[in-house]
C-alpha cells in the first residue's frame, strides 16, 4: 500500500495528534521537573515507591513527562503513552500483568486511530455490501492485530506499593513509538482487507 499517502491522510486528519513544539524550552524543562516532583510526593503519600534499583520516582517521572512532550519532523507528538495497575500475592506476577495491561492500552490507543483512519478511506471508495460487512468485522479485530504486531516498548514508569493484606499492587508506564505502531497496523489490517478483496489503496 501507499504508505507515505496514509501517513499524509494521518496527519491532516489530526490522529497523531496537536502539534507542540519540537524543542522544549528550559522554562518547559523546568516546568516538566516541578510537576515530577509535585507528582512524586503525591504518589509517595498514597504508599507508591520504587523498586530496588531502579532510578527515583521523580526521574522517572521527568522522563515520562519529557518523552510526552517530544514531537516529530511534522510536530506531533512522537509516541504514545499506555499505563496500568494489577495487583496480587506476588510482585512479579502483578508487574506481568500490570505490563500487559498497559500493552493492551497501547494497541487499543492505535487501534482507534487506525479505526477512524481506515473507515474514513473506505468510505470515500464504493464497495459492496458483503465487502464492507468484511472490512468491518476485520476493523473490529484491528485491536488484537496491533497487539500482535507491538514490538519492543519504552518503559517509563515502574511502581509498587504494599497493602495492608500482605498483597501488593504495582504500577507500570510504556510508550510506543506511534508512527510505527500506526504503520505496523496498517500493514496488518491491508494484508487481512486484500485476503476479502478489499483495498485500502485510491
Amino acid at each position: 500500500m501507499n504508505l507515505k499517502k496514509v501517513m499524509m491522510l494521518i496527519a491532516l486528519t489530526g490522529f497523531i495528534g496537536m502539534p507542540v513544539s519540537a524543542q522544549l524550552t528550559e522554562k518547559q524543562e523546568k516546568q516538566i521537573t516541578k510537576e515530577a516532583k509535585k507528582e512524586a510526593k503525591k504518589l509517595k503519600k498514597e504508599g507508591w515507591q520504587v523498586p530496588a534499583g531502579a532510578f527515583s520516582m521523580e526521574r522517572q517521572l521527568t522522563k515520562a513527562y519529557m518523552l510526552q512532550e517530544e514531537t516529530d519532523a511534522d510536530y506531533h507528538p512522537k509516541y504514545i503513552i499506555g499505563q496500568a495497575i494489577s495487583g496480587g500475592s506476588f510482585y512479579d506476577a502483578a508487574k506481568m500483568q500490570a505490563v500487559e495491561l498497559a500493552k493492551a492500552e497501547l494497541a487499543g490507543n492505535i487501534a482507534t486511530d487506525l479505526t477512524t483512519l481506515v473507515n474514513l478511506k473506505l468510505g470515500n471508495q464504493q464497495i459492496s455490501a458483503d465487502k464492507a460487512s468484511s472490512a468491518s468485522e476485520i476493523i473490529q479485530k484491528g485491536k488484537s492485530l496491533v497487539s500482535q504486531k507491538l514490538g519492543s516498548t519504552i518503559p517509563l514508569i515502574e511502581l509498587f506499593r504494599t497493602k495492608g493484606d500482605g498483597s501488593v499492587e504495582v504500577q507500570i508506564r510504556l510508550a510506543y513509538d506511534k508512527k510505527k505502531g500506526i504503520k505496523d497496523a496498517l500493514d496488518a489490517i491491508d494484508s487481512e482487507l486484500e485476503a476479502e478483496g478489499v483495498s485500502l489503496e485510491e
